[in-house]
C-alpha cells in the first residue's frame, strides 16, 4: 500500500469513529515517541471533528518524559479500571499493537486503529494496522500521514508547534539521537524541525539521570552475570515513576566492550519490569521476548520490542503479598533467571549468590 493509499485508508477507517468517543490509549509507561504520535493521532481526529482523548494507565516514568507531558502541556488522562474507558466507543493504539495488560477493556470498546514500529509477536486485528518496523519511531509514521495532507501542520497554525515538538523528540529519543535513524526517520525530522518549539526542544534535550538511576546502575553491576557476549543482572525494587531506571541501567552494561545483549530487570509496584538491550544483528528483541516469557491468558505477549530493544512486564499476582522483600526477590530472581534460560542455556549453570542490597 502506498503512502497516499494508507492516508486514505486511515482516514475512512476513523469516519466510523464520528460523533462518537475515541480513546488514544498509551500502553506501558508513556515515552516520547508514543505521547508525540498520540497528539499526532489526536491532532488527525480534531480535524475531522471526532471526539478523543489521549489515555494511560502507568505512570509517565522518566524524568525527560515528565518535563515533555509539563511543557507541551500535553492533555494525559489516567485510567485505573475498566469502569474510566466505559464512555468511549472506539479506541486507537499507537507505538504499540496491543492494550496495556493491567486493565482488561470494557467489551463494548472496539479497537479501531494500531499503527507501531515494533515488531509485534502476532499479526494484530483491527479495521485499520500500519505497522513498519523499518522505522525507528512510531511518529515518524505519523509524520508521513501529516506531510500528505492528513492534518498538515502549517506555520502560522499555533497548534502545531507542541504536535511538532513532540513527534520530533519521539523520534530523536526513540532512535537514539538519531545515530539509529533511517532515512525515513530524517525526512520525518526534517518535516517536523521548521514547526518546532526551538526553546522548548532544547530544554527537553538536557536530560539528566535521577539519584534512583544511578542507584539502579550500581546495583545491576553488582548483580552482572556474563556468558559469553551476554550480560543479565536484576536491581530489585525499582518505584514506579522511576521504571526506567531498568533501562537505564541495560543502556549503561551494553557499552561494555565484550557485551553485546544484555537483559535487566527489577520489581516495580505488583510486576516484574526487564528492559533488552542487544547490538547484534542476530537477535530480535520480539522473537526472544516471546520464547522466554509467552504471553498471558488473553494471548498477549508479556514483551516485546524492535531490532534492538525491548521489555517485558509480569504480574506477581499473589506474590505481590509478599511483605519480604528479600525472599520474593530471591524468587523473583530465579524465575527470571529461569525464563532466560530457554533462550540462553547457560544462564540455567550459573549459581551465582545474590547481593543482599538488590532487594531494596
Amino acid at each position: 500500500m502506498n503512502a497516499v493509499a494508507r492516508v486514505d485508508a486511515l482516514r475512512s477507517t476513523l469516519e466510523r469513529a464520528k460523533d462518537q468517543q475515541l480513546v488514544i490509549l498509551l500502553s506501558g509507561h508513556p515515552d516520547p515517541d508514543a505521547i508525540g504520535a498520540a497528539l499526532a493521532h489526536k491532532r488527525i481526529c480534531d480535524r475531522m471533528d471526532i471526539s478523543t482523548t489521549i489515555a494511560h494507565v502507568l505512570p509517565v516514568s522518566r524524568s525527560e518524559n515528565r518535563a515533555l507531558v509539563k511543557l507541551l502541556d500535553v492533555p494525559l488522562v489516567r485510567v485505573a479500571e475498566p469502569a474510566d474507558l466505559a464512555r468511549f466507543q472506539f479506541v486507537s493504539l499507537v507505538d504499540c499493537s496491543s492494550s496495556e495488560s493491567s486493565i482488561r477493556l470494557p467489551e463494548n470498546l472496539a479497537l479501531l486503529t494500531i499503527v507501531d514500529h515494533h515488531r509485534p509477536a502476532q499479526t494484530p486485528d483491527a479495521p485499520f494496522v500500519d505497522i513498519r518496523h523499518d522505522v525507528g519511531a512510531t511518529c515518524t509514521i505519523y509524520a508521513d500521514y501529516l506531510s500528505q495532507g492528513l492534518a498538515q501542520l502549517e506555520s502560522n497554525d499555533t497548534s502545531a508547534a507542541a504536535v511538532a515538538t513532540a513527534m520530533f523528540f519521539g523520534i530523536q529519543t526513540d532512535t537514539d539521537d538519531f545515530a539509529l535513524a533511517t532515512s525515513s526517520d530524517f525526512l520525518a525530522a526534517a518535516y517536523l524541525k521548521p514547526h518546532t518549539d526551538a526553546e522548548s526542544l532544547s530544554r527537553l534535550g538536557r536530560r539528566s539521570l535521577t539519584a534512583e538511576s544511578m542507584d539502579a546502575v550500581s546495583r545491576a553491576l553488582s548483580d552482572l552475570e556474563v556468558i559469553r557476549d551476554f550480560a543479565i543482572a536484576g536491581v530489585g525494587r525499582v518505584s514506579p515513576l522511576n521504571r526506567d531506571a531498568i533501562a537505564t541501567a541495560a543502556d549503561f552494561i551494553l557499552r561494555r566492550e565484550d557485551i553485546d545483549t544484555v537483559v535487566v530487570f527489577g520489581i516495580v509496584d505488583d510486576r516484574i519490569d526487564g528492559s533488552l538491550r542487544t547490538n547484534r544483528a542476530s537477535v530480535d528483541p520480539a522473537v526472544f521476548m516471546s520464547t522466554a516469557f509467552g504471553e498471558d491468558d488473553q494471548g498477549r505477549p508479556y514483551g516485546g520490542g524492535r531490532n534492538d530493544k525491548g521489555g517485558f512486564q509480569i504480574p506477581l499476582g499473589l506474590l505481590a503479598e509478599c511483605e519480604d522483600d528479600r525472599a520474593l526477590w530471591g524468587l523473583v530472581h530465579e524465575v527470571i533467571r529461569g525464563r532466560i534460560a530457554r533462550v540462553v542455556p547457560e544462564v540455567a549453570k550459573i549459581n551465582k549468590s545474590r547481593p543482599e542490597g538488590n532487594a531494596k
